[in-house]
């Protein structure tokens, strides 16, 4: 119950995994939801801004907007026993926060049951101490800190740091000194500091007495919570200044956003904003400064080595006075030019990478980054490079960016991808492409068609299949079979994926407008041989001289079966053994191993109606993302099934012999 978010329904992450969805389909929504789970800074959720409209008598604060599965590590679980007492029988951990800012955790498997919420603790926070004006200014800033870091710890349930909190707070705080004849500001700090130190006391005594099993269960979990980042103000830095006058203003507690990214720049190169203006102000160290620029920058030169693939470029820091100036050079043009001057892509991914260095050094270390619409202003190339370093970042982080860019996709990874679309029970995510609506998998679709086009000049040999499955299970079990020196696809043809029989035959028409040599592929059943046999009708048949053939997935492969599908080249029990990682926990209800195949026909079929039986609703592109990642880490074509070997060999040679008849007429014309 989020802005126009009634249930998105569970979204499997990936170290990398992109939302994709039209302008205005949720996708801010989905990142903030999740953002505001465990940020870094105070941002609680606000039911009066964010609650959904047209549900208000549904309205409560109670209400769970976020609930985050987490696995545990085999190291967790075992400290966990040794903290609770308790055995945590299952392999992740469920963590709610509700509206009202409380946190819950749930543990499957285990006797830590019920609730963490109400706590004594919350009793007595309910009569904080109030600041009476007038009051000093630092005195007033230091107390608001330390109220709401109170309350959002007891929310939160961190009993451990509620323990400790009363010696920082007291310490921090400073207590007032009393006199004689105070005045009224004196009065009303020392007032707040007494009755603050003696909450903070009972907050102490209600925490170690009301101390359980659960609620140190509760605790040791919210304690390893990863920070959640969200970005969307990807700002260009700004590479010139003059260095006193920031300096002033950081004094001062007045630093613009301008001020703070060049702050950043000097902080990555090792350099000190008070020795630059320093040295400034002393003409006998002109010398020493440039040595320390000149060390700075070949240190910010070093960090961003090989990091925007276009060109390679150079940082030098060149200062006259309390001027400073950054500029950039590359290797195919060695002037100097200002960081400013540079093009508008390079400004944007060299402030981007900059800021995602600067941050990684603490707080994104170990996080959860939410990333809305990266790259929008850059070249589709620099598109590109920058989803090779979102890649880089996601290695030490969890990382999950929204986009409706088709250069924003990479399809190699079609398991990072996640589709937004709008139902009657508001937004949904799926990584089912099939379920989202046309404006949610158009950028999908895009991607496809962009990849294709940027790359048919120098692919004159194509095949196009009727789904993204068929795409990965062929060039996987393609690229094994290449590996293991077997019969596979050959180099230069180049795959397209339709999104059904009908667009298959239309792609492979339009293709063979462009002269270009093409193979489509179909399922053998009705909609493929109905959609083959139109094929070879309109162009096969009627123009001899176009150099096109149309396939059927179940002849090439040589089955006696009347219908075939792509998932048909894998064994029962195979297929099973993956369905069985993929839907563990819902298969754990009617028991494991407990999934008997039903009637007769193409194997998915037959699992849909078994999971149908089971009311389990069955995506056999969830399926095919795990099964594509288990052929893509094979060494050889040996640990595949035999009748999958054999068969995908029977395939690829079938494709083969097509294509040489296509060149052998041509040859012949």
């Amino acid at each position: 119950m989020y802005r126009g978010i009634l249930d998105s329904g569970w979204v499997q992450i990936e170290p990398l995994t992109v939302l994709v969805g039209k302008n205005e389909s949720g996708k801010t929504s989905l990142l903030k939801a999740l953002h505001k789970f465990n940020p870094f800074g105070d941002e609680p959720f606000s039911i009066e801004a964010e609650w959904p409209r047209g549900h208000r008598q549904e309205r409560r604060d109670d209400l769970p907007v976020c609930t985050v599965r987490f696995s545990l590590t085999p190291e967790e679980s075992a400290e966990f026993a040794e903290k609770t007492g308790e055995q945590c029988r299952s392999e992740y951990v469920d963590i709610t926060r509700d509206y009202a800012g409380r946190l819950e955790t749930i543990f499957p498997g285990s006797n830590l049951s019920g609730k963490v919420h109400p706590h004594p603790v919350e009793d007595v926070c309910r009569s904080l101490p109030q600041l009476t004006q007038p009051i000093g200014a630092p005195f007033a800033q230091k107390a608001n800190e330390f109220l709401s870091e109170l309350r959002r710890l007891v929310a939160e349930g961190r009993y451990s740091q509620l323990e400790a909190l009363h010696s920082r707070h007291v310490t921090e705080l400073g207590n007032p000194t009393i006199r004689l004849n105070q005045n009224p500001q004196q009065q009303n700090e020392q007032q707040f500091f007494s009755s603050y130190s003696v909450l903070l006391g009972q907050v102490a005594a209600k925490t170690k007495e009301f101390a359980s099993p659960r609620l140190t269960a509760h605790d040791f979990v919210v304690s390893r919570l990863p920070t959640f980042i969200y970005m969307s103000d990807y700002r260009s830095f700004e590479g010139a200044a003059l260095l006193d006058q920031v300096q002033q203003r950081k004094q001062q507690n007045t630093l613009t956003e301008v001020d703070n990214t060049f702050l950043t720049i000097l902080d990555l190169s090792g350099l000190e904003l008070a020795s630059l203006v320093s040295q400034g102000n002393a003409p006998n160290q002109k010398e020493l400064r440039q040595y320390d620029l000149d060390d700075g920058a070949a240190t910010l030169t070093q960090m961003i080595a090989d990091r925007w693939k276009q060109r390679k470029y150079e940082v030098q820091f060149r200062a006259d006075g309390q001027f400073f100036f950054t500029f950039v050079k590359d290797a195919l043009d060695r002037a100097l030019i200002r960081l400013e001057e540079r093009s508008k892509g390079f400004q944007w991914f060299f402030s981007f990478d900059l800021l995602f260095m600067h941050e990684t050094q603490g707080t994104f270390k170990d996080s959860v980054i939410l990333l809305d619409e990266p790259g929008l202003h850059l070249h589709p190339d620099a598109q590109k490079d920058l989803l090779v370093r979102l890649a880089d970042y996601a290695a030490g982080n969890t990382l999950i960016y929204s986009t409706h860019l088709p250069f924003m996709i990479d399809l190699r990874h079609p398991e990072r991808i996640r589709a937004l679309s709008e139902s009657d029970h508001g937004i949904v995510v799926s990584d089912n492409l099939y379920e989202a609506q046309p404006e949610g998998r158009f950028t999908v679709q895009a991607a496809l068609g962009m990849s294709w086009a940027s790359a048919h000049l120098g692919s004159p040999r194509n095949l196009v299949v009727e789904g993204v499955e068929d795409y990965w299970y062929l060039t996987s079990l393609s690229n094994l079979l290449a590996r293991s020196e077997l019969e596979h696809l050959p180099e230069d043809l180049y795959v397209t994926a339709a999104w059904g029989a009908s667009e298959a035959a239309y792609l492979a028409t339009f293709m063979v407008g462009q002269k270009l040599d093409v193979v489509a592929l179909f399922d053998t059943d009705k909609a493929g041989d109905d959609a083959r046999n139109k094929l070879i009708k309109s162009w096969v048949a009627r123009y001899r001289e176009s150099r096109i053939a149309a396939l059927s997935l179940g002849e090439i492969a040589e089955s006696p079966k009347s219908e075939f599908l792509i998932e048909d080249i894998f064994p029962d029990d195979f297929y099973l053994s993956i369905i069985q990682d993929v839907y563990e926990r819902q298969l754990r209800a009617p028991g494991p191993n407990n999934l008997k195949l039903v009637g007769s026909g193409p194997l998915v079929k037959r699992v849909e109606r078994a999971m149908e039986g089971l009311d389990i609703k069955f995506n056999k592109g969830s399926v095919a993302k795990v099964l594509k990642a288990r052929l893509d880490r094979m060494k050889t074509a040996e640990e595949l099934p035999k009748h999958t070997r054999e068969t995908a060999i029977k395939i690829m040679r079938g494709i083969a012999v097509a294509l040489d008849a296509l060149e052998s007429r041509a040859a012949g014309n």
